[in-house]
């Protein structure tokens, strides 16, 4: 049961992923998450929602 609650909430497309990797990363605070991808998404407005929680994931990782 655990399992297909955890499968549900991460999702299963390539953006769910990228999305639920940065929450968890974020410890599951959900805006934070929004204000991360937000702000990628101001930076660069042609890129997709997906490719900017990439890139905040990224930014996340360089910044550590």
């Amino acid at each position: 049961m655990a399992f297909s609650l955890l499968r549900r909430w991460f999702g299963g497309t390539r953006r769910g992923t990228d999305e639920a990797r940065l929450l968890h990363r974020c410890h599951g605070d959900a805006a934070l998450v929004e204000r991360l991808i937000a702000h990628e998404l101001a930076r660069r407005p042609e890129v997709s929602r997906a490719a900017a929680a990439r890139s905040a994931m990224e930014r996340w990782n360089r910044d550590r």
